[in-house]
């Protein structure tokens, strides 16, 4: 990370502690680039450029919404307005191309769906039912994943509202249409590798100063105007090794929403108080027997 002992002259301490950063993300960048310079000398240079620009046509003005290689074609997904027409085809959302070679270098050219897994009866069954009941259906996305090809269509106001397309990709390149449940398949990965236990009644331990019990280890709760989190399980006092404030003073020992989840050493918390918007978030560290609020 470089000389972070060098002299600084001059300024307050938030200067000071600018200009020490300054240095050592410079240094860090400079050592960043001798590290990819050596790492290109090793594995030779493969720069990205852009080989050619293709045009998709379609029949009607669409909105494109995503592209993706299907074996030896490319599956263009779209929306178009459909205005008077009674009833949307498979043919108004989705395209097949094969990209060939032509007079001014690549072109798109386009696939029939007849005989294709775009064809496939079920499929055609449930895209036409998917439309009748959802009149406002409009595809969001398409994805390879897993051996599936995933297409998602937003059905509803709220985000989670998708129902999913898949098919299966077998090695010979042949495509098979599976079913319109594949909401699982394209869901995004959890944002924490961990999940949360929340508390139920079972936990609560009543008394004069009432709190959650957690894993035998600290003892949470938000009443009497403020959120404590104690490591002995003493009913008799309301005083930890932690505390803050609540909004509302009056709030009882069920009515906060209180998870937990345990990561070897440390114990983190989910605390959202009673009528509050704002979660909470805490980290015990059993080791120095130590709160932090890292939200």
């Amino acid at each position: 990370m470089g000389d972070t002992n060098t002299q600084i002259p001059g300024g307050g301490s938030y200067e000071l502690l600018r200009q020490r950063l300054n240095q050592q993300g410079e240094a860090l960048l400079t050592k960043a680039a001798a590290l990819n310079e050596a790492r290109l000398a090793e594995f030779g240079r493969d720069e990205q450029k852009l080989v050619g620009r293709v045009r998709a046509r379609t029949e009607n003005n669409c909105v494109a919404r995503d592209l993706v290689r299907v074996g030896d074609r490319l599956l263009f997904g779209y929306n178009v307005f459909i205005g008077l027409k009674k009833e949307t085809q498979v043919e108004d959302v989705f395209s097949l191309y094969r990209l060939v070679d032509g007079s001014e270098g690549q072109e798109l050219e386009p696939v029939g769906v007849d005989g294709t897994f775009l064809a496939e009866a079920r499929f055609v069954a449930d895209f036409r039912e998917l439309h009748a009941y959802y009149k406002q259906a409009r595809l969001v996305q398409l994805r390879v994943h897993n051996g599936k090809l995933l297409a998602a269509f937003q059905i509803g106001q709220q985000i989670g509202d998708i129902r999913v397309f898949r098919w299966a990709l077998a090695p010979d390149g042949s495509v098979s249409y599976i079913d319109n449940r594949g909401e699982r398949d394209i869901a995004l990965p959890p944002s924490h590798d961990f999940e949360w236990t929340p508390t139920t009644r079972e936990d609560h331990i009543n008394g004069k100063h009432p709190h959650i019990n957690i894993l035998d280890s600290i003892f949470v709760e938000t009443v009497g105007g403020d959120l404590t989190v104690k490591i002995e399980n003493n009913t008799e006092t309301g005083l930890g090794i932690y505390s803050e404030s609540v909004d509302d003073k009056n709030q009882s020992l069920a009515d906060a929403d209180v998870a937990y989840a345990r990561l070897g050493s440390l114990i983190l918390l989910r605390i959202k108080p009673y009528r509050e918007d704002t979660t909470r978030y805490l980290v015990y560290n059993s080791r120095t027997r130590k709160v932090a609020r890292i939200d």
